[in-house]
């Protein structure tokens, strides 16, 4: 896409706002010359980025960290043999480093909320050793410390020394020269370099020394002291020296800067490329965008979008969203209407919304939008006459529109306003007619905009060609600025002539000039929309119902949910009272025994006693039974689990999450695998309540059959090369976790050589795991030192 069509899309202007949120050069640059993506994977990928990161903006954790260096010129400056950073170039250094440490953790501590994120700063270089170099020389002000080398200490102390020395003494030669009335000046004034007394011009040879300047009157004579001398160029000496010095340590920092350059510009170009992601991030929460789908066809239907810029610069008022929607075989749309009706605005907001999806953006529309991804977009829109060139408004027309059919594809998108128009009717018709059909043949996608009546006859009648209108309130002479497909527009030209307040007479007297049959087609026009209206309100008010039936629908479900869940509780309590009783029975009959057996008493009454005793006692526990019985047919299937609720399996005290339901079936997404069960299975729960559960162990019970889906294993080998210490004993307990799971008990840790701190952390972890049963430094086959190999119980 050219220059010229992205400024007439105004996307040069969002693009340019969009920056203004980089927090580095680097990433300004990368917004404004950013290309489209062409790759459908890849641009997902990108947008659902920019999306985890407008989550991020939205949420309460800011980025840790405020500052990014435009370091591009500096590595460049490096890569000079025998060039010097400065401090505060090394100081900009430090911070492209600081930012990329503070980025990639981070991003690894939230890794499971913004887990894309999280991939692509894992690629981020890691290293400390060169900020604390840096830290080491440079302070947080960009001065170069005075132990940055023992000489600069050595030869800093020195010159404070000397220093104190030389105004020690300019100060006894001040008061000496005051009490005797010699200075002009009661300052000491620095000339060349050298500090200087101010002396009349008659009192100059009073002071043995050497004169270094003259003030612009003559009246003064600035003399620096004889006695001054020997420290002064001592100070200068080591003024030298210390230049020196600093020039040498720097030098020296900067070829330790030069032996990491790769990996330095590596985390230049990944900061900068996050840095452009942050900038669509900002945009997209100030015009409170979104990600839509994008299809793998031609359809587009957009809902609710948003011209972005129109949001941006008219703030306080109100912007008409625009609502369109052409399917797969609505290969071109003509929109017609009034003039300032809209039409323009409308084209140009589908226009610009697909090109910012191509460049990465989320865009100011509902989700349920579905845009294709277009290849290129051409347009053809303003007045390019140039008397310069020999071209009128027409001509100049045409020769956009020829370049357009040169080039333009079945993957393009083609965006004409006013086609054909500024020349006779019938034969810009006619011209309009075969740029269509043109555009028609090779399957381009197209929107044009016009008042032609004979364009709209042809866009009724032809196939793959649909009209489209925009509104107008005859009431009140004014745009509603609302779409309407599958209508002609009317230019309500007569109405916009009563707007700009001419005469009633003079209106109907230009209406009188139309053939009859016209005015009664723009009030058949007229009325076909007055009835379209009405069916689009019809059709709101009916999609209002069905959504409130639905909501009742499913509020009713819930509720008798939740009774039968007070029903089930009601009744197992009631259950437990009743066990209550029993015991309490039990406990009676014992008591009753006791006392027929210590006490003498007819054999028969004693009998009697054990009878009723028994039959009370198989009652109570019948009575039971049937309670229990009810209560567990008192449990129902739960209709409301959906996708993604958080629910408890009965038979079991696992938890997890919904990840899809097939009729009865359900699997759920339970840790590191996934189960099958059925949904009379399953309850709704919480996460507190999945903590409570796990504090206190159920009794076990009867498991139901399920099927648990895990993920192949790729390799019984783990590579924790490039990790930090903590980052490699995660990896490790995750890698453990899915060995055992596959029934896997050997395995091999590769943590290279190195210092051996990597290797010296993996064993102290294994040694304190629960499930390692032994583990050993590889052989000589098996990597050396390199490699531990573990054995699992």
């Amino acid at each position: 896409m050219n220059s010229v069509s992205l400024k007439k899309l105004e996307f040069d202007k969002v693009a340019n706002y969009a920056a203004q949120f980089c927090l580095s050069g680097m990433g300004r640059d990368r917004v404004v010359a950013a290309v489209p993506v062409m790759e459908r994977d890849v641009l997902l990928a990108e947008l659902e980025r920019v999306l985890e990161l407008k989550n991020l903006l939205e949420g309460e954790a800011p980025l840790p960290f405020s500052y990014l260096p435009d370091t591009r010129r500096l590595l460049k400056k490096v890569e000079v043999l025998e060039s010097y950073l400065e401090p505060d170039e090394l100081q900009d250094i430090y911070h492209l480093l600081f930012s990329s440490v503070q980025l990639r953790k981070f991003m690894f501590l939230n890794r499971e909320v913004y887990p894309l994120l999280n991939d692509f700063t894992i690629r981020i270089w890691l290293e400390k050793t060169l900020q604390t170099a840096i830290r080491r020389i440079i302070d947080e002000q960009g001065r170069v410390r005075d132990t940055a080398s023992d000489t600069l200490l050595m030869i800093r102390r020195e010159l404070n020394s000397s220093r104190e020395l030389i105004r020690r003494k300019m100060e006894r030669l001040v008061r000496r020269c005051q009490e005797s009335g010699w200075l002009m000046e009661d300052t000491v004034a620095i000339k060349n370099g050298r500090l200087t007394l101010g002396l009349r011009v008659e009192y100059k040879y009073k002071i043995a020394g050497y004169i270094q300047d003259y003030s612009g009157s003559g009246q003064t004579v600035f003399i620096e002291p004889a006695e001054t001398l020997e420290i002064s160029n001592r100070i200068q000496d080591l003024e030298i020296s210390e230049r020196r010095e600093i020039e040498r340590i720097l030098k020296e920092m900067s070829n330790e800067i030069r032996l990491e350059l790769e990996n330095l510009k590596h985390n230049e170009s990944l900061l900068g490329e996050f840095d452009a992601l942050y900038a669509r991030a900002r945009f997209a929460v100030e015009t409170r965008s979104v990600l839509p789908s994008i299809t793998e066809g031609q359809s587009l239907r957009i809902i609710k979008g948003f011209h972005p810029w129109l949001m941006i610069s008219h703030r306080d008022k109100a912007v008409i969203p625009l609502d369109l929607d052409l399917d797969e075989g609505d290969r071109v749309l003509v929109i017609s209407g009034p003039n300032a009706g809209g039409k323009s605005v409308a084209m140009k907001t589908a226009g610009l919304l697909c090109c910012m999806l191509g460049h990465g953006y989320l865009l100011p529309c509902s989700e349920s939008s579905r845009f294709p991804l277009f290849s290129d977009i051409f347009i053809e829109i303003g007045d390019d006459q140039s008397i310069e060139n020999d071209l009128s408004t027409f001509s100049s027309h045409l020769g956009e529109i020829k370049k357009i059919l040169d080039c333009a594809g079945g993957r393009d998108l083609v965006l004409i306003d006013e086609l054909c128009a500024g020349t006779d009717v019938e034969e810009g018709g006619a011209i309009a007619r075969m740029v269509i059909e043109e555009l028609l043949s090779r399957g381009t996608k197209t929107i044009v905009t016009t008042h032609l009546g004979e364009l709209k006859a042809y866009a009724h009648d032809r196939v793959g060609v649909v009209n489209g209108a925009m509104e107008f309130n005859r009431v009140g002479l004014v745009p509603t600025f609302r779409f309407i497909k599958g209508l002609p527009g009317n230019s309500f030209a007569f109405a916009m002539m009563q707007r700009m307040g001419f005469p009633a007479s003079m209106v109907d007297r230009a209406s009188s000039f139309m053939q009859g049959e016209r005015l009664g087609l723009d009030r058949m026009l007229d009325d076909l929309s007055g009835l379209l209206e009405e069916n689009r309100l019809l059709k709101l008010r009916l999609r209002e119902d069905t959504t409130e039936l639905e909501e009742r629908e499913f509020s009713l479900r819930a509720g008798e949910a939740g009774l039968e869940q007070k029903r089930r509780e009601l009744k197992l309590s009631a259950s437990r009272e009743l066990q209550k009783e029993v015991e309490f029975a039990r406990k009676e009959i014992k008591d009753i025994l006791s006392v027929v057996k210590g006490a003498p008493a007819d054999e028969k009454k004693v009998q009697d006693a054990r009878k009723k005793l028994a039959l009370k006692k198989e009652e109570a526990e019948k009575r039971e039974s049937t309670l229990l019985s009810e209560a567990d047919a008192a449990i129902q299937v739960d209709r409301t689990i959906r996708e993604g609720d958080l629910v408890r399996i009965l038979d079991s005290s696992t938890s997890g999450e919904v990840e899809s339901l097939n009729g009865e079936s359900v699997v759920v997404q339970c840790g590191n695998f996934r189960l099958t069960t059925s949904l009379k299975n399953l309850e709704k729960t919480s996460k507190t309540q999945v903590k409570k559960s796990l504090k206190k162990p159920e009794s076990p019970k009867l498991k139901a059959s399920w099927s648990a889906v895990t993920g192949e294993v790729e390799s019984t080998r783990v590579d924790l090369r490039g990790l930090s210490g903590d980052e490699a004993i995660m990896k490790i307990e995750r890698f453990i976790d899915t060995m055992r799971l596959h029934r896997i008990y050997s395995v091999t840790i590769v943590h290279g050589k190195g210092t051996g701190s990597l290797r010296q952390r993996t064993a102290e972890f294994l040694q304190q795991h629960r499930y390692v049963k032994s583990f050993r430094l590889g052989e000589w086959g098996e990597g050396g030192a390199g490699v531990t190999v573990v054995e699992l119980e």
